[in-house]
């Protein structure tokens, strides 16, 4: 069953405070509406493209307030905090959010270990400021492995993420919302012990005790499906990715040209990408090459995605660049 058609009679039989209130404020004999309303939205998508390509625009590195957590309840960038975790209903032993590599797990003391669908109606409380200190519940009601897009990167852990809005129809809303249509979508994947700038669109490393919520269609989690996450087996030998290629990579992504943190981009734009290591090439024919991309942005430039992009950098064109001199070259699909 895919994300797109779960029906909301699963969310209802789940726990917590999410699963009350849709439950209370459902009719009976509305799921299958409800079902019919979404499918019907997302056929409708003016540009057809699945959830885990587009979401958010690709100009952005993540999105929404609730995209990065300490798992010490210090508070993120926009004030949010994590203030506790409840295990599934029937489930004892004090349990503790916490990530392996990047996806989510919780353990207790025992040294009992949950993940994937056993996480299935856990709820993750957080504070967000302005709130009187009520405690917000993110109840997780669903789990898939969706394909990694690069050579050997195998099954990428993602997650559906509600939490209590009772200005929108359900009385709940997705924790990944951007361009997504369908509130249950199961549309965050998870990277463990980093965080990012979204205004610089930087790699921050060697955040032990944080994870990233990675929002489908972002950039964080197009670099993650690409197999260059902090924990990804990038190199066939266990290593990672490295710091510097992952900010190539969210560079790339974003077309920050001049590495400054200006994306040059819009929501859906195509492009063609080839990274160096020939593990993630996307299919032809090729269009006009783009750049060659590094850490620090583009180091030349033939075209850009937009056509009236204002290039704020001086840049020189690529006749004397190959792939080698970076970690990725795109094209602009003609």
């Amino acid at each position: 069953m895919t994300s797109a058609t779960i029906p909301l009679r699963r969310l209802c039989g789940g726990v917590g405070a999410i699963a009350a209130l849709v439950a209370g404020c459902v009719e009976p004999g509305l799921e299958a509406d409800i079902d019919a309303d979404i499918d019907a939205d997302i056929e409708a998508r003016p540009y057809h493209c699945p959830v885990w390509q587009c979401g958010f625009n690709s100009a952005e590195v993540n999105g929404r307030s609730i995209r990065e957590l300490n798992l010490d309840g210090l508070a993120n960038a926009d004030g949010v905090r994590m203030i506790g975790f409840i295990a599934p209903a029937g489930l004892f032993g004090n349990y503790r959010l916490d990530f392996a590599g990047d996806e989510l797990i919780a353990r207790n003391a025992g040294g009992k270990v949950l993940r994937g669908n056993q996480l299935v109606g856990a709820t993750i409380l957080v504070k967000k400021p302005g709130l009187l200190s009520l405690p917000l519940p993110i109840t997780i009601i669903d789990y898939q492995e969706i394909d990694g897009w690069a050579a050997g990167a195998g099954k990428v852990p993602a997650y559906a993420m509600l939490y209590l809005d009772l200005e929108s129809l359900l009385g709940v809303r997705n924790v990944c919302n951007g361009d997504l249509l369908d509130v249950l979508t199961t549309a965050a994947t998870v990277l463990g012990g980093e965080t990012y700038d979204l205004d610089a669109k930087t790699v921050e490393p060697g955040r032990d005790r944080w994870l990233t919520i990675a929002c489908a269609g972002s950039a964080a989690a197009k670099m993650r499906l690409m197999n260059y996450g902090p924990h990804g087996d990038f190199d066939g030998d266990g290593h990672p990715a490295s710091v510097a290629q992952r900010q190539a990579t969210l560079k790339m992504i974003t077309a920050d040209y001049c590495g400054h943190g200006d994306s040059y981009t819009g929501n859906h734009i195509p492009l063609q990408w080839e990274n160096s290591g020939g593990t993630v090439v996307s299919p032809g024919p090729w269009g006009l090459p783009e750049a060659i991309w590094g850490p620090g942005g583009a180091l030349c430039l033939d075209a850009t995605r937009l056509d009236d992009a204002d290039v704020a950098c001086p840049l020189p064109a690529c006749d004397a660049f190959t792939l080698d001199d970076g970690e990725w070259a795109t094209f602009v699909p003609d």
